[in-house]
């Protein structure tokens, strides 16, 4: 059985979410796909995400970078801490994390972006991003929920522009954003900027070209999150990764707005999602959180009334709208919250 059958799964409007993740996960377990030795059902995919000429699509990046390794949290930890300990002597030695502080956040001097994600406990699936490490302790970007001694995780590099396109590979390339392919990536502080990977000089900002430009090779693209992709000529991009089988849980640290990612590898309603139980629902849009998704070149607005999506301009109800493999989109929160996707496996 191909791979691809993943990209085609149809979504049976009276099909409840349990039955929908229980068939991706009998998809799943039917493809003859590489797995760890050490990791019996760790899935590695490659997904193709068809852009046509022109067109601007959100692509979702829910396919990991393989695991660094695995841990345990030492003891408990209170709701609103920044750190970790976890079991060992020196867990992080070998590991240091990047600069991303001003404007080290558009031009890293490395690859060396980490990010924890819990696997266990009511917090399995949520990922956050590392800032720094000392000894067997790990600090995070915003807070951490309580989490309890024996609490599990996993260490893994954070994607890149270079990690999913390395060296350019499958890119238009070009001496400048109207000849290439586009990469826009957010800012931590909602701003959209423009990358693209120039013909004899590697990855550059857009206003920052040619020797002169700094290299944007290593902008972090996070897991769970995503990127708008404008592309010169129509084609197929493939996003290659880890399957991580749980739930995805993120956290919206700001309310500039945050691209989320599609996280299973099959097309899935805003109902079958379970969105709705985190999201700051309203009568109207102004009192909600609003889902903003790219349709013929333009964001529309959607929001939780309570009882349904519906759509934010005309109020018609959208519990059927689809999220395609390989989709995102951008929500911009109310306050500060954690989302989370109806699991996809059992989880602990």
């Amino acid at each position: 059985m191909s791979k691809q059958i993943l990209a085609s799964t149809k979504i049976n409007q009276g099909e409840n979410t349990n039955m929908k993740i229980r068939n991706l996960i009998l998809v799943l377990s039917a493809l003859a796909l590489p797995l760890q030795a050490a990791d019996v059902g760790t899935a590695y995919l490659n997904l193709p995400v068809a852009i046509a000429a022109g067109q601007t699509k959100l692509v979702g990046v829910f396919l990991a970078r393989p695991v660094l390794l695995k841990g345990e949290v030492a003891s408990d930890v209170i709701s609103g801490a920044t750190s970790f300990t976890a079991f060992g002597v020196n867990t992080f030695g070998s590991y240091s994390a990047v600069s991303e502080v001003g404007t080290a956040e558009l031009a890293p001097a490395s690859d060396n972006h980490y990010i924890v994600e819990f696997t266990s406990g009511p917090s399995t699936g949520l990922i956050k991003q590392v800032t720094a490490f000392s000894g067997s302790t790990a600090t995070v970007i915003g807070s951490l929920p309580a989490l309890t001694a024996d609490t599990t995780f996993v260490l893994r590099l954070d994607h890149t522009l270079d990690s999913l396109f390395p060296g350019g590979a499958g890119l238009q390339s070009g001496s400048a954003v109207g000849v290439s392919d586009v990469i826009s990536v957010l800012s931590s502080s909602g701003l959209l900027n423009r990358f693209f990977y120039q013909r004899n000089f590697g990855w550059r900002l857009e206003s920052n070209r040619g020797a002169t430009g700094l290299n944007r090779a290593h902008v972090r693209v996070t897991l769970g999150s995503g990127f708008a992709f404008k592309a010169n000529l129509a084609k197929t991009i493939n996003l290659v990764g880890e399957y991580r089988g749980a739930r995805s849980q993120i956290t919206l640290e700001g309310t500039s707005g945050t691209i989320v990612a599609n996280p299973y590898p099959a097309a899935v309603t805003l109902a079958q999602s379970d969105l709705a139980k985190y999201l700051t629902k309203g009568a109207n849009a102004a009192g909600a959180d609003s889902l903003r998704f790219l349709e013929g070149g333009r964001y529309v607005s959607y929001h939780n009334n309570g009882s349904n999506f519906v759509k934010s301009t005309g109020g018609a109800v959208s519990d059927d709208k689809i999220l395609g493999v390989g989709d995102a989109f951008l929500i911009v929160n109310k306050v500060r919250e954690n989302i989370a996707f109806a699991p996809q496996v059992i989880t602990k």
